[in-house]
């Protein structure tokens, strides 16, 4: 059995905005999009074939390609599945598929079979995907051997809807800037009166009880530091994103192995309300929830302890069966189709806070 962290996040921004508005929107249904998508992804033939874009398309020769492994629909529940492959290259110790193998093909490779197979592999890692149109909320599931980026599947989404949708009709054009020509995609306005250009605006957050149950405020104004442990090579401190806010501070030794040591950093904070809430938002994508030791809090003013921040994020856990198809599969990697399985008799449970907490919701593009 592995067990994969779910995190929810809801859409703020979804729809096609005109120049500088933020409330004037024409809203793009989750459904709809994920529609699309899965309508476009029938044809696919191959990994390769589902990226949204080629070398050809100006300004997008340096951008982490991202492709589209599975997409699957449970009518049931109008819940769908994704799982994006992200490539990282060629380095030794990671995944791959095949460039050229079918979709329905789960093979993956390891570095020493791509050599013996002199097969053209596309190197990455899987992020997993739970969307439920009916809820107006979609999650990441994240396992020790994938990833969960939510800026990296709303990049997605955004490509998909430049380049590939016919959701709306659009206007694709190649622009001289700074650094060189670039690709720009605007659409047209629903409304046959109005010419205005129009511009698709994809935008998350992490659902946190901190939105709905708590005063954000409050909490920033009370917080006097900042504590973080982490999980560190023994030789080698990896400085993350964030961490340059501890780059002067010491660290305390903890328990230590020959490959790694783990380490708490206190340092002293005044945060605003929109640092706090840009900690919030950022900390699934720091942290796996799946290491009891990896965590960031606070402390505050007149109050004894550690405040960790996994306790007003909306997580919950998903297990996953080990067999697949008759055999062990070791490899960490799942389909749709086991992720649905295991999501059956866990959905309910999974989406309570959210039918408890509904009429306190943000609406989207609000």
């Amino acid at each position: 059995m592995s067990t994969g962290v779910v995190s929810f996040f809801k859409f703020t921004k979804l729809g096609f905005y005109r120049y500088r508005e933020h409330d004037n929107c024409e809203p793009l249904e989750m459904r709809e999009m994920l529609e699309s998508l899965h309508e476009w992804f029938q044809d696919r033939i191959s990994l390769e074939d589902t990226l949204l874009w080629d070398d050809e398309t100006e300004g997008y020769s340096h951008r982490k390609k991202v492709y589209l492994k599975a997409i699957e629909h449970n009518p049931d529940t109008g819940d769908y599945i994704l799982v994006l492959w992200r490539a990282i290259g060629q380095g030794n110790g990671v995944y791959g598929i095949r460039a050229d193998s079918r979709l329905d093909d789960n093979r993956l490779y390891n570095a020493d079979e791509a050599v013996e197979d002199n097969a053209r592999v596309i190197w990455g890692e899987a992020s997993y995907y739970w969307f439920c149109p009916r809820q107006n909320l979609f999650s990441s599931i994240r396992f020790h051997n994938s990833i969960a980026d939510s800026a990296m599947v709303n990049t997605y989404f955004k490509d998909f809807i430049w380049f590939q949708s016919n959701v709306k009709q659009k206007v694709r054009e190649v622009k001289e800037g700074a650094q060189g020509s670039y690709t720009l995609v605007t659409f047209k306005s629903d409304d046959d009166t109005n010419n205005d250009k129009l511009w698709f605006r994809c935008e998350s957050k992490q659902y946190t009880k901190i939105t709905t149950q708590a005063d954000l405020g409050q909490i920033a104004r009370d917080i006097t530091h900042f504590v973080q442990r982490d999980v560190i090579a023994a030789r080698t401190i990896q400085e993350q994103d964030w961490t340059r806010f501890f780059r002067s501070s010491p660290y305390v030794s903890g328990e230590v192995t020959k490959e790694t040591r783990k380490i708490e950093i206190n340092i002293e904070a005044k945060p605003t309300v929109e640092e706090l809430r840009q900690v919030f938002e950022r900390y699934n994508e720091e942290y796996s929830g799946v290491d009891e030791w990896r965590n960031l809090g606070f402390k505050k003013e007149g109050v004894g302890g550690i405040c960790w921040l996994n306790k007003f994020v909306v997580k919950n856990t998903l297990v996953v069966s080990d067999l697949a198809e008759g055999g062990i599969d070791d490899t960490g990697h799942y389909t749709p189709r086991r992720l649905f399985a295991a999501l059956e008799l866990n959905r309910d449970s999974l989406l309570a806070p959210f039918a408890l907490d509904e009429h306190e919701e943000d609406v989207v593009n609000g």
